[in-house]
């Protein structure tokens, strides 16, 4: 009997909840509310009257000015034979030591760091050479290779640590 009850329970549930889809997607032609279109008013072209100009906005860029205040005022004419220190004159070259810090097929990347040690060094003689493929920057115009390797410690506690001495011919400075 138990089973009986439990069976129509679930009957009765299966069909009341269940909804019938057949009137959901019929659709009814009622003759009195059709209507047809016709070929006129398919092929009728719509007609704008609206003004945008009104509403278009202004716009004025203005541009921020060039400052040159940072510069030489001779930086794009001519590039001075003689180094900051009037004093310091090429003499001569001679058989010597250089300090190589990095060797690269990128030119930026070789006056970025030609800078970057400029400014954190005292030593003002930085060479950017072109071996071909490579740029190389070397520091220092040396005679002796103690002096060279002296330099190329304190560039590698600097962080240059790819830094070597190389045999070459420097300049000598009156």
């Amino acid at each position: 009997m138990k089973l009986l009850t439990t069976f129509l329970g679930l009957l009765i549930l299966f069909v009341g909840c269940s909804a019938s889809t057949g009137s959901r997607y019929e659709t009814t032609k009622d003759s009195s509310t059709h209507t047809t279109i016709t070929e006129t008013e398919t092929t009728k072209e719509i007609e704008e009257d609206f003004d945008i100009t009104p509403y278009e906005p202004e716009i004025d860029i203005v541009a921020p000015p060039i400052t040159t205040d940072k510069l030489p005022p001779d930086v794009w004419y001519e590039y001075s034979t003689v180094s900051e220190d009037s004093s310091l004159k090429i003499s001569g070259t001679t058989d010597g030591y250089r300090v190589q810090v990095i060797s690269t097929d990128d030119i930026d990347k070789a006056n970025s760091i030609r800078g970057e040690i400029y400014e954190r060094t005292t030593r003002k003689e930085v060479y950017v050479i072109f071996e071909p493929p490579f740029y190389k920057v070397k520091v220092g115009d040396f005679t002796s290779k103690a002096e060279a390797e002296n330099l190329r410690f304190r560039l590698n506690q600097i962080g240059y640590t790819e830094s070597k001495v190389v045999q070459e011919t420097v300049n000598i400075f009156e």
